[in-house]
């Protein structure tokens, strides 16, 4: 009995690891940008708040978004390797990335709005081909198919995220 509470304890300890691991729900309305970076630095055992993230950049916690420019300034404050692509990658790109260990914030619009945009953060690739999406607008994160992600979210723009050099 006391083998299977400790294998359930270390189990269930590993799962809340994973999912704590992959995004935070977003904590002011336009913080989608904050969640992402705070998973970034979260994955390579940096601990920061939104708010604190916000600060970086505004001087204290605005809740307001952020250009994509911005975010990538933030995450090369903390010393990780972040750059702007201004498309969306290719299927295959998209696997060899995310493959590779890299993770994606992806801006995408699925309400069609130009002035609105939303940031999600793209994990990685699940065993059965699917992506691993986060989104920090309620702080799930799930496997969905490729068609879904460049037609559904209406993918724009990326910044691809290493941890730091």
């Amino acid at each position: 009995m006391k083998k299977i509470i400790l294998f359930l304890t270390v189990v269930f300890t590993f799962l809340t690891i994973n999912v704590d691991a992959q995004i935070k729900r977003q904590e002011q309305s336009m913080w989608c940008w904050s969640s992402c970076i705070q998973s970034s630095l979260f994955q390579a055992n940096v601990r920061q708040s939104q708010s604190a993230i916000v600060s970086r950049l505004t001087g204290w916690p605005q809740n307001r978004p952020a250009t994509i420019n911005e975010v990538i300034s933030v995450l090369q404050s903390y010393n990780f390797r972040a750059w702007s692509v201004g498309h969306p990658a290719n299927p295959q790109q998209l696997f060899n990335t995310l493959s590779s260990g890299w993770k994606l914030i992806a801006f995408v619009n699925p309400s069609d709005n130009p002035s609105v945009g939303h940031f999600i953060m793209l994990q990685g690739i699940s065993p059965n081909g699917f992506v691993i999406v986060s989104d920090p607008a309620d702080g799930r994160t799930y496997e969905q198919d490729v068609r879904t992600l460049y037609f559904g979210w209406k993918w724009s723009r990326s910044i691809v995220v290493g941890t730091p050099f």
